[in-house]
């Protein structure tokens, strides 16, 4: 009787435990709606922890239907995704008191909506852009390549310029812009995307030479190839779209102080939340004063930011939101080191070539007003108006050229002022409905642009200069007299006085069409009828130049999803970019439009439950006649006749565990001439690596003592490029090792720890590179070793 009964408990245990385990596990069953209470098939419904980690993924049933099986018990998150709304949510927590399904009401999404593109709280990973259609559709049903940097990345790599944020996309590099080193020029698919016409913020176009940092940036989005539809005018590497942060209903404060080891500083604060008791009217303003120096001998930069905001939300179907900037900067203008043969000067890197008194002076103030109504449950219009007003003021020389005996480098000067206006107005209607079984997500709109761009400048010889002692002319600013007998002297070979006005009015008309053809096969067609006129009108010369054209441009894509991770997709796009007119050839002719054309495929995925989205992507761009600066003399401009890049790019990013988030991008590309009348065919073009790519991980403990502890670091490496369509001179290549550790600690208040302390090292074993070259005189060396280091507090 001793030995049975142990025998006998024994199996009791094994009988009982699945019941046990069964009690403490618990189903979840649930339906989608839109507001109406039309059920939504085809949508995707997500499980997060507490943590905001993914559990687990389903796609509702024709009847809307979900259901989750064998959960333990706890609280969760349920989100729901769908093409043409917004995402919604829930929270629950298992067992539910009663049988009843859980319902999730999703909002019909479209212009005017805020768009939530992060999946999971802190994650690199980004599931929606609205860059790509300026439709609320999930990236993995967007048929072009499309990269998106979020606040999480952007916050901890700290990055102060979208340039270098965008940096962590496959196949997106730095270039340098005529002006010197002032801006945040990139190439994309190893073509460049110039100064007017390839740089947006929240759907707006601006100059790509004016400054612009991260201060009011939510995140940065990269549109690969042709823009067609959503843009029109654009050259055919694609745009970048940065996303400014809006109001929220939620009170919050951040105020952050920064600090490096060249001696910068720069102070931050980001204030938002409800005005009174209600949401209706809420506001949010961003600004910091920053005081920049680097490794370079006399730069120093140094700026004011003010982005106040408002969003009126007089009901649930109307909502007008008024932003304002103001930006007040002075900046040393700087343009590298020359080249010597077909390598880099051999000098050192924080030689200037420049005067210390040299400078831009910029003030950039820019209005928008966006308003937007839904009509009904499933249509939104929107109309939206920014106005752009920069006054940019230039006193500097930049270099020249190198004389025979290697030592001696001549050098230009500049005393310009360059006002430009830009007025943009855009009104657009999306909406869902049916043809039969099949859904269309569209949008029809149109958009008027104007700009004006005054070019009252002297050009002309300056003094020149050491190539291995530069000693400047003077270290302060001469006077007025001293600068003319030196600097803009009227009997100097190159003195060149111009007043030049350019006015060019842009119309444009575009439809766009997201059809789901089967639950599987989707297509995205659209089109845009793109006319512009411009007139440059130059007083000291009496030159009165007139331009016109209209530009029809189509994009045709489909995805097919066989399987729920994975998503193939293909598409063809055209792309048009008028030069300015103001730009003339060596012929005294203005230059001819940019035009172009894309083929790509490539394939979406997702691991680890979601968390990890991945793509791979081969593409083929036709570009003719590209506008590059011209290499033998850096104040005029050339064209390429044709040029074709081709590649491939890889990208994941996500979260691999709970605390352990990851980006990595590879771009493999060969973008070559086709076609010229002076520079050979097959030459690889500027600024193009075969080769280049970014990884960047970071850990934060998520329990026990060290709670709040993160580390984490990168790389970024790039192949040899070429600085000039000839092909003589070239840059290394060269891998950039950065750390980060950081500390979130204090009191929680809402959701998060009063305190964040991050320091961030680039360039930790302190390679010696080159970022990158316009010219052969133009060459930017790359930081040596930095450490950045950031405190906020949150309120």
């Amino acid at each position: 009787m001793r030995r049975t009964l142990p025998v006998l408990f024994a199996l009791s245990l094994m009988l009982l435990s699945p019941l046990v385990l069964q009690a403490q596990e618990s189903s979840l069953r649930g339906v989608v709606t839109d507001s109406t209470g039309a059920v939504l098939p085809n949508a995707t419904v997500i499980l997060l922890d507490p943590g905001a980690v993914r559990v687990a993924t389903k796609v509702t049933e024709d009847d809307g239907a979900f259901s989750f099986e064998s959960l333990p018990q706890g609280s969760y998150t349920l989100a729901a995704e769908r093409t043409g709304f917004l995402r919604g949510e829930t929270a629950v927590r298992l067992p539910l008191s009663s049988d009843t399904p859980l319902k999730i009401i999703m909002k019909a999404a479209g212009p005017g909506t805020t768009i939530t593109v992060t999946a999971e709280s802190g994650s690199f990973r980004s599931a929606d852009a609205s860059s790509a259609t300026k439709m609320e559709i999930p990236i993995r049903e967007i048929p072009q390549g499309i990269g998106v940097v979020n606040q999480a990345l952007i916050q901890s790599q700290q990055d102060t310029h979208f340039a270098d944020a965008a940096g962590n996309i496959s196949g997106v590099y730095r270039d340098v812009l005529a002006a010197g080193d002032v801006g945040n020029a990139l190439t994309i698919r190893g073509l460049p995307l110039g100064v007017f016409g390839n740089y947006f913020e929240d759907g707006f176009i601006f100059d790509g030479m004016v400054p612009t940092d991260s201060t009011d940036v939510e995140r940065v989005e990269v549109l690969k190839g042709p823009p067609s539809v959503v843009y029109g005018r654009a050259a055919s590497g694609g745009v970048v779209n940065l996303i400014t942060k809006e109001p929220l209903p939620t009170r919050f404060a951040h105020l952050s102080m920064q600090g490096d080891s060249f001696g910068s500083v720069r102070p931050t604060f980001d204030l938002t939340g409800p005005i009174g008791m209600s949401e209706k009217l809420l506001y949010r303003v961003n600004g910091e004063y920053a005081s920049t120096q680097n490794f370079r001998n006399f730069f120093h930069d140094r700026r004011y930011f003010l982005a106040p905001q408002l969003t009126w939300k007089p009901d649930a179907s109307t909502a007008v939101r008024v932003e304002l900037q103001y930006m007040h900067g002075k900046t040393t203008t700087d343009y590298g080191i020359p080249g010597l043969g077909d390598r880099p000067a051999p000098v050192n890197i924080s030689n200037f070539y420049g005067e210390p008194w040299q400078y831009s002076l910029l003030q950039k103030k820019v209005g928008t007003v966006d308003a937007s109504r839904t009509i009904g449950n499933s249509w939104i219009v929107r109309s939206r108006f920014r106005g752009a007003d920069t006054n940019w003021n230039y006193l500097d020389t930049s270099t020249g050229y190198l004389l025979t005996d290697n030592e001696t480098l001549t050098r230009y000067s500049e005393d310009a002022a360059y006002p430009l206006r830009f007025y943009d107005w855009q009104t657009d209607l999306t909406g869902l409905f049916k043809t039969g079984a099949i859904e269309h997500s569209a949008l029809i709109g149109f958009e008027y642009g104007h700009e004006q761009v005054v070019q009252n400048a002297i050009f002309a010889d300056a003094p020149s200069i050491n190539l291995y002692h530069p000693i400047p002319f003077s270290y302060s600013r001469p006077d007025q007299a001293t600068l003319t007998a030196n600097f803009f002297n009227p009997s100097s070979p190159d003195y060149f006085p111009i007043d030049g006005t350019t006015k060019l009015m842009s119309q444009g008309g575009y439809f766009q069409d997201h059809i789901t053809l089967f639950p599987e096969l989707k297509a995205l067609i659209g089109a845009r009828i793109e006319g512009f006129t411009q007139r440059y009108d130059e007083v000291d010369y009496d030159t009165h130049t007139t331009q016109g054209n209209v530009a029809f441009l189509p994009r045709v894509g489909l995805t097919y999803q066989p399987k729920e991770p994975v998503t193939f997709y293909a598409s063809w796009s055209r792309s048009f970019s008028p030069t300015l007119a103001a730009q003339f050839t060596p012929g005294g002719t203005p230059f001819p439009s940019e035009y172009g054309q894309q083929y790509e495929g490539g394939v979406r995925g997702s691991e680890l439950q979601g968390r990890l989205s991945s793509t791979l992507s081969l593409y083929r761009i036709e570009a003719h006649n590209l506008l590059i600066t011209n290499p033998g003399n850096p104040l005029a401009s050339i064209q390429i006749g044709k040029t074709i890049s081709r590649g491939v790019e890889f990208e994941t990013s996500g979260r691999i565990l709970p605390g352990w988030d990851m980006t990595l991008a590879y771009s493999y590309n060969e973008t070559r001439i086709a076609e010229d009348a002076t520079y050979p065919v097959g030459n690889i073009f500027q600024n193009a690596p075969r080769h280049g790519g970014s990884l960047w991980t970071v850990y934060e403990v998520q329990h026990g003592a060290l709670t709040g502890l993160k580390f984490g670091g990168g790389l970024s490496a790039r192949t040899f490029r070429f600085v000039d369509p000839s092909d003589d001179l070239m840059l290394p290549g060269y891998a950039r090792v950065d750390a980060t550790a950081g500390y979130i600690f204090g009191p929680e208040l809402k959701g998060s720890k009063m305190f964040d302390l991050t320091v961030n090292v680039e360039n930790l074993t302190d390679r010696s590179y080159f970022q990158s070259g316009n010219t052969p005189n133009v060459i930017f060396p790359g930081a040596p070793v930095n450490a950045i280091s950031r405190l906020e507090v949150r309120f």
